[in-house]
């Protein structure tokens, strides 16, 4: 007769938190990870510190040796364009010992933990695989959207032609840095203030101090695009080049202040990130969408951007609601 023990559950914080995620992401594949997950302790690290400098609250879990974790699992409050009291979180579990309940343990203490920190839903990510699936409504979750890799290739694409709306004009970062000396200053309140209508941004918070991280470690200011209107920044797109795939590029946070909206900025910035590839040489943009994001869908396709089916190319969400400390099912 065998018994199995279930291992120990910890909450992790700083270095040990950090390494035992890190151990975890890192032998996953990148084109299956899902948003926020690092394969560095150095990036996690940064990234929690970020969220606890503004006050945001977030938790880590490990089940099992912090060295060589069976499971982990973390949660944050959502700083961006989601309903207020939604918390973020994700579990995975190494492969070789799922069904045995692990990531089922961890979703509960998620939960608890959210709801002691003011959460009324909890939303999760997950990749499209069945078992996924079945265990995330299971545990009473309901599929809400999906984030899905969309492709152009420059050199067969046709660009709308459109006037660019009177009084708006583009600039790089560089460009504009050559001509403000606080453009840096300026340009971390305009994205700062799109990531938090952006539904998945690339960063949860965004301070002046992450922001000169950013355009120090993974941003050139060359391919950081910003529309003004006179002399007021009102809109961006960022280019940035693919670490695995030569001739490849991606664009990131397209997006335009909610006062400036419906005036066709957002496309005139799209057309300009695709002459900056094409300057480059490249030969495939690539961007992620939030499929529920219509208007810029719709830009997109005017563009010819086409659905990317392949494997990690889909990230589905999932959200439950929370009442009483523990999940209310739809």
């Amino acid at each position: 007769m065998s018994t199995t023990t279930t291992p120990p559950m910890q909450i992790v914080q700083g270095a040990i938190a950090a390494h035992a995620h890190a151990c975890m992401v890192a032998a996953v594949p990148a084109t299956f990870r899902c948003d926020y997950e690092y394969p560095s302790p150095f990036e996690i690290l940064h990234f929690d510190t970020d969220l606890r400098d503004a006050g945001v609250p977030i938790r880590r879990w490990i089940l099992g040796d912090a060295t060589d974790p069976l499971a982990t699992a973390f949660c944050f409050r959502a700083t961006w364009n989601t309903p207020r009291h939604t918390f973020w979180g994700h579990v995975r579990v190494r492969p070789d010992v799922m069904g045995h309940g692990y990531g089922q343990i961890l979703v509960r203490a998620i939960e608890h933990w959210a709801a002691t920190a003011g959460a009324q839903a909890v939303r999760l990510m997950a990749h499209p695989e069945p078992r996924h699936q079945v265990f995330l409504e299971q545990a009473g979750y309901r599929h809400i959207g999906t984030e899905q890799i969309y492709r152009v290739a420059l050199d067969s694409i046709t660009v709308p032609q459109r006037p660019t709306p009177t009084d708006i004009h583009i600039l790089t970062l560089a460009e504009y840095m050559q001509r403000e000396p606080d453009a840096i200053e300026h340009a971390c309140m305009l994205h700062a203030a799109i990531s938090l209508d952006v539904p998945m941004p690339d960063e949860p918070v965004v301070t002046l101090s992450k922001f000169r991280r950013l355009l120090g470690e993974e941003v050139d200011p060359n391919c950081f695009l910003i529309a003004f209107s006179g002399d007021m920044l009102v809109g961006e797109s960022i280019l940035m080049e693919s670490d695995s795939e030569a001739g490849v590029m991606w664009q990131h946070a397209t997006g335009v202040l909610p006062a400036f909206r419906g005036l066709g900025i957002a496309t005139s910035l799209k057309r300009a990130a695709i002459q900056l590839a094409q300057s480059r040489d490249t030969r495939i943009l690539k961007t992620w969408m939030e499929t529920s994001n219509a208007a810029i869908v719709r830009i997109n396709n005017e563009f010819g951007f086409q659905v990317v089916d392949a494997d990690g190319a889909t990230i589905h969400i999932y959200e439950h609601l929370l009442k009483h400390g523990v999940g209310t099912r739809y």
